[in-house]
């Protein structure tokens, strides 16, 4: 174990459960990897669905009755759009995409290899469908194990 080193995690973990979504420490299973890509895809699709179906919806027709122009008193419309736009394009794939590197660090965790290894491509896809070792490793317990490591506790 590298309990004495500084990538040990530094929190407490009573039964392996995790503490946090957004530190890259711990191990996860392909399970909750499914699933926390899932959630993802799930909440980038209601906000696109959300622009297409409202901001972007409600621009077209603002631009059919101008003849092409936003009309006078409508520029309400085209700066919600463009704010929608670049929250549904930019913002939100970008928050997403680190959540889900993250995620796929503690996959890569599970399997005993450094979390560096999301910079090969086609690494996440081989995550997906690879198995975790199956004892403790160098990145942490077991995930859902029944064990605990005094290596978590506080010092």
């Amino acid at each position: 174990m590298r309990s004495e080193e500084t990538g040990s995690i530094p929190y407490e973990k009573s039964n392996n459960v995790e503490t946090s979504l957004f530190l890259k420490q711990g191990r996860i299973t392909r399970k909750a990897f499914f699933f926390r890509l899932f959630i993802c895809v799930i909440i980038w699709l209601i906000i696109h669905i959300g622009y297409i179906y409202w901001a972007k919806a409600e621009y077209d027709k603002f631009l059919k009755i101008g003849g092409g122009k936003i009309q006078d008193g409508a520029i309400m419309v085209e700066t919600r759009y463009n704010i929608y736009r670049i929250v549904d394009f930019y913002a939100v794939p970008s928050l997403l995409s680190i959540f889900i590197l993250i995620q796929a660090m503690k996959r890569a965790h599970d399997s005993n290899q450094s979390g560096w290894l999301m910079l090969v491509p086609f690494y996440n896809i081989y995550l997906l469908f690879a198995n975790g070792t199956n004892e403790d490793n160098d990145y942490g317990l077991l995930p859902h194990s029944e064990k605990k490591n005094p290596s978590y506790a506080y010092q």
